[in-house]
């Protein structure tokens, strides 16, 4: 009740204070909504649906709306044209991943961890194998960049993986190992110069980590590691760009690692903190996240300059499914394309912009949009419930949902991505967990 409250208060401040139109001020404290409702259930439940919900509400509602009142010119369309889709197909995404539906009790999450500890204690070493495992996807992906998912990134997610494992199975070297692991996604993140998974894994070991702990985490700490989270952010939205600029060449597979530039970066911004507390900072860095721009440019130019696709969007959903040794030209993702046919916005080669899948509903469908949102929500919340039903029996696989949902967190996608993400994860895991069974290695 006091996150309905907190977020009438929100609409009403915006109404009267700010004078928003109705539909601004309701994207916004729908947005504080779906964000406190993330922060009030770290530690107590494995977040990663709340954290979906709340970085698509940013996207999608807040970010867009603080852009119609700042710099309205630079929005494709009206901001009562951009909320009459993007308000009620957001609100179908989150009814449909399960937002306003009654969640499981609070101790349930935290009983099924209570047995990943109890079933983890008889296999400790799985914590080195899935490490040797990632190592060598590690380098794997950086000797061959091209190096298809299955053979360079999945096996590398297993670094990760491997510490929730050490950790939870108290593995006497976890700590070491844990370091081992963050040194490499940070050589990882200078020899590629992308932030995400850097950010993204660091958020997920702590949502783990916060609902193991003995007593649930307070208010105050829960405020102090978001504003760690939001720090965080801000310095690498601060120095991507530059480092991306003097790393990057003009191909997505020509880039060089530097780590005294990218240290050199750090330094000054500690030693300048006014570069990152700034009005002109907090505006690019944030409007790095206006999904409205993509899904409004696609709104101005369909139907009246391109037709709706009529479906072609659920093809996305069988791809994943043909393996690229049978099909060569299997598409990569629909993003450059997308942008290319739906949008008038530029796209290079060695740039990604996405409609993400609320902009694809919408090119698809119109209107129909919404329908689609809310399912693109109940499938990965579909996702979500199968691996619990299948913890009754392997209580292990709930580790494994950090690297099902890694590429599902955030809409600067499409659906081709988050959902081939879902699924080729899901196959990596599957046959994995079978090869170690032949060696009697039990995950």
């Amino acid at each position: 009740m006091g996150r309905l409250t907190l977020s009438f208060l929100v609409f009403l401040l915006l109404r009267w204070f700010v004078a928003s139109a109705w539909y601004e001020a309701l994207a916004v404290s729908f947005s504080a909504y779906t964000f406190v409702v993330f922060v009030y259930q770290i530690g107590q439940r494995i977040v990663i649906l709340e954290c979906i919900s709340a970085i698509a509400s940013l996207e999608i509602l807040a970010v867009p709306a603080i852009t119609y009142w700042l710099f309205p010119g630079s929005m494709p369309i009206e901001s009562s044209t951009y909320f009459s889709y993007a308000l009620p197909a957001y609100t179908a995404f989150y009814v449909g991943i399960g937002g306003l539906s009654g969640r499981d009790s609070e101790t349930l999450h935290r009983q099924y961890i209570q047995y990943v500890i109890d079933y983890l204690q008889a296999r400790q070493s799985v914590a080195v194998w899935l490490f040797v495992i990632g190592l060598g996807g590690f380098f794997l992906k950086a000797l061959l960049p091209e190096v298809p998912a299955f053979l360079g990134a999945l096996p590398m997610y297993c670094l990760l993986v491997s510490t929730l494992y050490a950790y939870y199975s108290t593995n006497a070297y976890w700590m070491l190992l844990v370091g081992l692991v963050i040194s490499l996604l940070l050589i990882n993140t200078v020899q590629t110069g992308m932030f995400g998974d850097l950010f993204f894994w660091l958020l997920f070991l702590l949502i783990f980590w916060t609902i193991s702990l003995s007593e649930p985490i307070t208010i105050r700490a829960k405020t102090m590691l978001v504003s760690l989270a939001f720090t965080l952010l801000l310095i690498i939205q601060s120095i991507k760009g530059e480092y991306r600029y003097n790393t990057w060449g003009s191909s997505r597979f020509d880039r060089t690692a530097n780590a005294g530039l990218m240290a050199e970066l750090l330094i000054d911004r500690f030693a300048h903190p006014g570069k990152l507390l700034n009005t002109r900072h907090f505006v690019a860095s944030f409007g790095r996240f206006n999904q409205g721009i993509m899904i409004g440019s696609a709104m101005a130019k369909v139907p009246v300059h391109e037709a709706y696709a009529n479906g072609e969007v659920l093809l996305s959903l069988v791809y994943p499914l043909v393996p690229r040794l049978l099909w060569p030209g299997k598409p990569q993702t629909g993003g450059y394309e997308n942008i290319r046919r739906f949008t008038t916005l530029a796209q290079f080669e060695n740039t990604s912009i996405n409609l993400s899948p609320v902009g694809e509903g919408y090119v698809n469908f119109g209107y129909g949009g919404v329908l689609f949102a809310y399912l693109y929500g109940w499938l990965l919340r579909g996702g979500f419930q199968v691996v619990f039903s299948l913890a009754d029996k392997m209580p292990s696989i709930i580790l494994w949902l950090p690297m099902l949902y890694i590429g599902c967190l955030t809409m600067e996608t499409d659906l081709l991505s988050t959902w081939g993400s879902l699924v080729n994860s899901a196959l990596f895991i599957g046959f994995l967990s079978w090869s170690m069974k032949c060696i009697g290695v039990q995950l």
